[in-house]
């Protein structure tokens, strides 16, 4: 279910470095009731993903979120604006799914990957803050991370900022639950919970 509201920002947005892949952040969680599905269409790219390589991490502690955001930028095309001359809000939708897989592709594994295993990662639950407009042709940087995990759920947190000037558009969050071919909620198989493990290692001091 998507929530919607539009009002002035009064959160800590992650500092715009348009040349940077990741920011560091502080970690925030969220928790989500699940609601029954939504799988927005996907969007196509304009930047490429930073991968890491894989490593043999297995125990993903429930409540560890990343906390360094993957960042893609994108511009606006003339078909997803509304009669008012601005990006119609359900796009916003489609701009952050194609930001979470973006970042799931560059921690090792794709959602594509994960329906050829017959099981799905589907997202349960949306919320959509819109701080300021985007219009035909304007650039802009979507940020997301997982801010949170459990044993089935995978927690995301996402901000779009308008190029160059870092003006604050969208806050989204977003709750992704792994679901077996029955589509029940089941725990994320070991082999996927390593790609996670390998980032969380990365980013402990040493």
């Amino acid at each position: 279910m998507i929530h919607a509201s539009v009002f002035p920002a009064h959160v800590a947005f992650p500092a715009l470095h348009t040349n940077a892949t990741f920011l560091n952040l502080r970690r925030q969680s969220s928790s989500f009731p699940i609601s029954p599905l939504l799988i927005p269409p996907r969007v196509p790219s304009l930047s490429t993903a930073r991968s890491f390589s894989a490593e043999a991490f297995i125990d993903l502690k429930e409540g560890k979120g990343i906390t360094t955001f993957h960042e893609i930028e994108l511009k606006v095309r003339d078909y997803e604006l509304d009669q008012y001359g601005v990006v119609n809000n359900a796009v916003y939708a489609s701009y952050c799914q194609h930001a979470r897989h973006e970042l799931l592709e560059s921690i090792g594994f794709s959602c594509d990957g994960v329906a050829r295993t017959g099981d799905s990662l589907a997202l349960s639950e949306l919320s959509l803050k819109f701080l300021g407009p985007l219009r035909s042709g304007d650039k802009f940087v979507v940020k997301v991370r997982i801010c949170n995990t459990s044993s089935a759920r995978m927690y995301f947190e996402h901000f779009v900022f308008k190029l160059p000037n870092g003006e604050p558009i969208l806050e989204a969050k977003a709750t992704a639950v792994w679901l077996d071919k029955n589509y029940r909620p089941v725990r994320i198989p070991p082999e996927f919970r390593s790609k996670f493990v390998q980032v969380l290692h990365r980013e402990e001091p040493n």
